[in-house]
Formats: structure tokens, sequence, C-alpha cells
């Protein structure tokens, strides 16, 4: 005990007192640096405990605001108290079926279909050629496709006594295919029009070209599609 309170050495008493208090401070430190590791790891655990036991009180802190689509102001619709849920991209949801899976459109039935005429005008001036077209509407519930290429529908003109002045089928050569889709009844896309003009000439079966031209007077157009007629359409053609 006399030796620490009295150090015995060669070197002046002052040096061993300077190295013990050197001594004291390192251990000081050392001591202090163990006790602010202990108490972090202490507010560690304690905090992340805290923020497990809040988020399991309050649910809606763990989920993300999901914001409408189109909305600039960027928050939520209030009054749904629901968020949406979203399908994940490129996967189909219940019920969908992908394109591989859908059954091909089948063509139309004749008697599902309506077939029409109309005219550019009722009346035509000797220098204008009348426009008749074709009007041919999907009356089902389902789509389907119409063939209404020339070997399926024909155009023709009869004068006031009814006699036939001119057909397509007399000149125009068959043509490819031309296939419509058409949309069922009401909805965009369930009509298909196609238009014929008349030169006024006369047309006689191999498309002679020595045949006269109409005369002023009355006329009626009709035309068929795939053996359905169209109601006949009148139209007067002016001196």
């Amino acid at each position: 005990m006399s030796s620490l309170v009295n150090p015995v050495g060669p070197e002046r008493r002052g040096v061993y007192w300077r190295r013990r208090l050197v001594a004291l401070v390192v251990l000081a430190l050392v001591l202090a640096l163990l006790v602010a590791g202990v108490v972090a790891g202490v507010r560690a655990l304690t905090g992340t405990e805290d923020s497990q036991a809040a988020e399991r009180l309050d649910p809606a802190r763990t989920q993300p605001t999901l914001t409408p689509a189109g909305d600039p102001s960027g928050s939520p619709t209030a009054g749904t108290g629901q968020s949406p849920t979203a399908s994940p991209t490129g996967e189909p949801t219940d019920g969908a079926t992908d394109g591989a899976g859908e059954a091909p459109v089948q063509p139309c039935a004749p008697a599902g279909l309506a077939v029409s005429l109309t005219s550019s005008a009722v009346s035509f001036g000797p220098q204008e050629s009348p426009r008749i077209n074709l009007v041919v509407q999907n009356t089902g519930d389902a789509p389907c496709t119409a063939e209404i290429g020339s070997a399926t529908r024909t155009f023709s003109i009869s004068d006031a006594a009814g006699a036939q002045v001119w057909s397509s089928a007399d000149c125009e050569g068959e043509t490819g295919s031309q296939v419509y889709e058409l949309a069922p009844a009401g909805a965009e896309g369930s009509t298909r029009a196609m238009g014929m003009t008349w030169s006024r000439q006369h047309s006689a079966p191999g498309c002679s070209g020595d045949q006269p031209r109409a005369e002023a007077g009355q006329y009626s157009a009709t035309a068929t599609w795939d053996g359905v007629s169209a109601t006949p359409l009148s139209f007067t053609l002016l001196d």
C-alpha cells in the first residue's frame, strides 16, 4: 500500500504519478466507450420493438398510398375507404383469356344481316353519275365476318317499265376477297358500305362497248348480297 502512495524507483516521484494518471485516463476512456456501446444497443433494440409494435397496432403505416390515374393533385379519391387492387402486368385477370385462346369470329349468317341501299341524291343532272351504296348491317348480338366481294354482291339498274338496263355482273370481273368484321348490332362498326357509280350507260353480258346512254326518266337500283336482296331505291335522271 505504501508503494502506491509513495512510488519507489530510480525516477523522480512526479514521473510515476504522471504515468499513473495517463493509465487512469486511458482506462476511463475505455470504460466510457463500452458504456456508450451498451446504451446504443439497448436504444436500437428498444426502438425496433417500438416500431414493430406500432405497425402491428396501425397496419396502414406499412401500406403505400395509391393515387388514381389521371388525378393531377396526386391525392387518392376520398370516400372509398378501400385501396384499389392492381393485376400484375402481362397476366390475365380471372375470367379473361389471352389471344391464343379466343375463338375465331364466325362468318355472318344471311338471316343475321340487313341489306339496304342509299344514294348520293334523288335526282341527277345530265352530267352527273348516280352514286349508289350497298349497306350491310349486322343485326346479331355477336361479331361476325362478311365477304362483300364481287362474287357475293351485285348491283343492277332498271327503268320505269322494270326492264334491266345495267348490271355490275355484265362488266365487273371477280375481285379478290373483301372480308370485313362487323361488330354486334348497335355498336360502332356494325355496318359496312360498298359504293358503285353508274356511268349512265346500258350494259350487256360480255360488256359490249357499243351500248347506248340511258335516257332521262325514272330508274330504280337494287342490290343483292349473298342472295339477300335490298329494297329497290328510286332516283331520276334529268335532261
